[in-house]
């Protein structure tokens, strides 16, 4: 499995609707077929982010120079000058505390878990309040840059041009606009008619239990994306490689599984989006939905500072697997089957039975959860995570072998459950 995170590695960017996703694609649709299943690719029309360039510089004393920099994802296209104002973390008060008309913010980014980004709401509020551009840092160590997209992506109809910047070179910023320092940008992008596709494979059961259990990875990435998702993607390869090589009778229920698209470049308009809009007369015989999404990791933390030299990005690795978190649907039979292959399998995890309206994925268990369907997400985050140093050495092979098996055990029993038992109340 730790090979095909290699080779997953080798299409990147995996942005949505880029030659590399297409790629992937039908890499991953080869996979399953190669497993046993019949696979099929299925295009689907999206709104395609086209970024061809982007360029920032900082401008302090009549000295100007260029800053190391990531656009923040459907971003506008466009050139401007702006005087740098410090907002802090960006909250509420903190907008509201200046006048920040024609101004571009300095956002002092967390990402709580190295996932929960504490500034979901400053790109469209600051806005609002007259901002032109934002720059914001992600809590990644050293200087890296972690790409994202806006919580509340418009698309098209995003209002300013915003970036992501490397936590010392935010601090930079942040000294400059201390001292009527400027920035100036100048971005290629723009939104156009694309494509995406879904990666489907079906495996048919016994029919002795009626339902389904839909096993899901998304397989696009920032740059290679080892750990998200390839991860995922390897264990959606090893899992439909495992039961479609059981007999008829061991499998009492149908299985899918699903490759999606637009997750992390995209969000939140991926993940199943499509896939609920094409196959929604399914969803009421979903009695499982298994999202593969961050499966194993070397344990890292991440030691950062407050101030002005923020971030300092002191990584220390140590023994064991990174922490993780099994979020599921307040199903308690999901919990319960689900633990003891954690601690057969040495998958140190916090059960957090809040899905939809607490989950890592708003556009994958998130949606599946609002529809009512039984969800598991057994996931981590690394300090690396989004950055271009999500890299095939720092997944563990044998720690993905036993995540990939925590996972196989608990389908199994679930698989043999009757629908009012897997969503007992007790």
């Amino acid at each position: 499995m730790h090979g095909w995170v290699t080779d997953l590695c080798e299409f990147q960017p995996r942005w949505r609707g880029y030659p590399a996703e297409a790629e992937a694609g039908r890499w991953l649709g080869h996979r399953l077929q190669g497993a046993g299943l019949p696979a099929r690719v299925e295009p689907y029309a999206i709104t395609k982010w086209q970024l061809d360039d982007w360029r920032v510089e900082l401008t302090v004393n009549d000295r100007s120079e260029v800053i190391n920099s990531f656009p923040i994802w459907s971003t506008p296209g466009g050139q401007g000058t702006a005087e740098l104002v410090d907002v802090g973390l960006g909250s509420e008060p903190e907008l509201l505390a200046q006048d920040l008309r024609g101004k571009a913010v300095v956002v002092t980014g967390r990402a709580l878990l190295n996932v929960f980004a504490t500034y979901p709401d400053s790109y469209h509020r600051a806005a609002e309040l007259g901002a032109v551009a934002m720059f914001v840092s992600s809590d990644a160590p050293d200087n890296l840059i972690r790409p994202t997209s806006s919580s509340r992506n418009e698309q098209e109809n995003n209002p300013i041009p915003a970036f992501q910047l490397g936590a010392h070179d935010l601090a930079r910023l942040r000294q400059a606009a201390a001292n009527g320092g400027t920035a100036s940008w100048n971005i290629e992008a723009y939104h156009l008619q694309g494509e995406s596709r879904d990666v489907i494979a079906e495996l048919p059961g016994s029919g002795e239990l009626p339902g389904t259990i839909l096993v899901c990875a998304h397989y696009d990435a920032w740059f290679s994306g080892a750990l998200d998702n390839a991860t995922g993607v390897s264990g959606l390869i090893g899992l439909a490689e495992h039961f479609a090589s059981l007999p008829l009778q061991d499998r009492p229920r149908d299985m899918i599984f699903l490759g999606v698209t637009g997750h992390d470049a995209g969000y939140p308009h991926g993940g199943v989006t499509n896939w609920i809009s094409e196959y929604s007369h399914l969803i009421p015989d979903l009695d499982l939905f298994v999202n593969l999404d961050h499966l194993a990791a070397k344990g890292e933390e991440h030691f950062s500072t407050t101030g002005i030299i923020d971030m300092l990005g002191l990584v220390v690795e140590r023994p064991g697997d990174e922490e993780r978190a099994l979020f599921t649907t307040p199903h308690p039979a999901l919990t319960r089957q689900f633990t003891p292959y954690l601690v057969q399998y040495g998958l140190l995890a916090a059960p957090v039975p809040t899905i939809p309206t607490v989950n890592a994925n708003g556009d994958l268990e998130g949606l599946m959860g609002e529809a009512g369907v039984p969800c598991v997400n057994l996931t981590m985050a690394t300090p690396h995570y989004h950055t271009v140093d999500d890299t095939p050495d720092r997944v563990p092979p044998e720690q993905l072998a036993r995540a990939v098996k925590a996972h196989r055990d608990f389908i199994t029993d679930v698989m043999a459950m009757s629908r009012e038992a897997i969503r007992s109340p007790i």
